[in-house]
This record gives structure tokens, C-alpha cells and sequence, in this order.
């Protein structure tokens, strides 16, 4: 029996002469492993919908403990970001970050439709990679069970935070009375707390949108980076270090 079901190609894995094997984020099975017999060869009809970030329509069906491909239709191919080295580091740290942190066939429809609009505000060529990059990875922890506390303290619940501190210990806000409960926990601007607020309770269209200084948006990525450090295993920099490095 074949399945169809839109879907992203988060990794590519080279698989005997003319084979690939790709990682795909489905909106109907979550994460998958699928077999594309022949994707690698030139005149392949599966050539175009099995390369990483390309956005299709695949027939599947059941093989041992993976897929088969039978057939897939081109959406969006985003050959666009592999262009520019900027679109391509951050959309595939952004994609790393979704394949190691969901789990094999099941769904999160709310972070497949947060990846797509991600892919696609990357290809506006007035885009800002970084606020963009910053806002999937809030809006990410709040759909896999990480979401940070923004409004009330994390340890005692008072929701003054007046001179409060950010711990990416305690997992968000401690108020002025807790903050030696993590004698880490860092200052954060009130407008970079308020930014935090706004991209949790809207969509990323929308936050997109938003006007923000660089010292609010390097304050916003420093907290990030730390938060999902420590709360995520084995976290891939690899792509934005390499992006880091080379414009150092």
C-alpha cells in the first residue's frame, strides 16, 4: 500500500552506486528513512525532490525498517539557498536542529509548518538570516517541550520581573528575590524579554516583520545559543561556526 504525504528532505545519504537514502520530515509520518533507488543519476525523476531542503509530494511505501520511493512531485525545489553561503549555513543548521530533535514517525505538523515558512522567508533576497534563524529556534523549543518561561518567574512564579535574570538552568525568568538560585543566570534587556514574548505568541510571518536593533538581536541569539546547549544534546553548530568563521 502507498502512502502520500508532503514532505522536506532533511539529509541526503549516499547509498551504493546511484542510490540515496534521505531523511524526510513528512506531515503525515513525522521523520522517515526512505530508499530513492537510481536518485543520483542525471536523468533520475527523482533527482530534484530527494535533494536536502526540497519540499515535494511523496508516494511511499512500507520496506523492511525504512520507505521506498515510488514517486515524488516537486513543490519547492529551494535550490536557491545552496547560492548564497549565508542562506545555506543557516537553513542547514536549522535543519540539523529539526532532524536531531524529533523522533521516527511522529508528527509535529506545528514544526513542519514552521520549517516550511522558515525555507521560504531564507529565499527573500532582503531577508535577515539571523532575527529569522533566532525566531525558528524559540518558536522550535516552545513545539518540541522547551519552551523558555517569559512571563513569571521559573522558580517562584512572581510574574514581577523588574531586574530579573535570564537562566537557561532553570529554563527561563528568575525574578529579582530568585536570582541567586543560578549564580549564572544573565541580564537581559526588557526589550529583548518583551521580543521573547512576541515571537512565542505569533506566527513567524509576522515576527519576520519586526524592527530590532543589533544589540537587541545579539542579546536575543547569546541567550539562544546558551539555552539550547543545555538543553539539547549533541547541538550542531557546525554550519553557523564555519559561517562565524569565515566572516572573522
Amino acid at each position: 500500500m502507498f502512502i502520500n504525504t508532503d514532505g522536506i528532505v532533511l539529509k541526503s545519504i549516499k547509498y551504493e552506486e546511484s542510490d540515496s537514502i534521505i531523511v524526510i520530515f513528512t506531515r503525515k509520518l513525522g521523520k522517515i528513512s526512505v530508499l530513492a533507488k537510481g536518485a543520483r543519476r542525471s536523468k533520475s525523476t527523482f533527482l530534484s525532490g530527494t535533494q536536502v531542503f526540497s519540499y515535494s509530494n511523496f508516494a511511499i511505501r512500507r520496506n523492511g525498517n525504512m520507505y521506498k520511493l515510488n514517486q515524488c512531485e516537486v513543490k519547492q525545489n529551494f535550490y536557491n539557498l545552496s547560492y548564497n553561503i549565508d542562506t545555506l549555513a543557516h537553513a542547514s543548521y536549522i535543519s540539523s536542529l529539526v532532524e536531531q530533535n524529533i523522533f521516527e514517525n511522529q508528527t509535529n505538523n506545528r514544526l513542519f509548518d514552521l520549517l516550511l515558512k522558515t525555507l521560504y522567508l531564507y529565499s527573500y533576497d532582503d531577508a535577515n538570516y539571523e532575527l529569522i534563524t533566532n525566531i525558528f529556534e524559540l518558536k522550535l523549543l516552545d513545539y518540541i517541550g522547551y519552551k523558555p518561561s517569559v512571563l513569571k518567574c521559573t522558580n517562584c512564579g512572581n510574574n514581577n520581573l523588574n531586574k530579573g535574570k535570564f537562566s537557561t538552568i532553570e529554563g527561563g525568568m528568575l525574578c529579582n528575590e530568585c536570582v541567586d538560585v543560578d549564580r549564572y543566570s544573565m541580564k537581559i534587556d526588557p526589550t529583548t524579554l518583551k521580543l521573547m514574548e512576541y515571537i512565542l505568541k505569533n506566527d513567524i510571518v509576522i515576527c519576520n516583520k519586526v524592527k530590532v536593533s543589533k544589540y537587541i538581536l545579539n542579546q536575543l541569539d547569546n541567550i539562544l545559543k546558551k539555552y539550547l546547549m543545555t538543553h539539547i544534546e549533541n547541538l550542531n553548530l557546525k554550519s553557523l561556526n564555519f559561517l562565524e568563521n569565515l566572516k572573522g
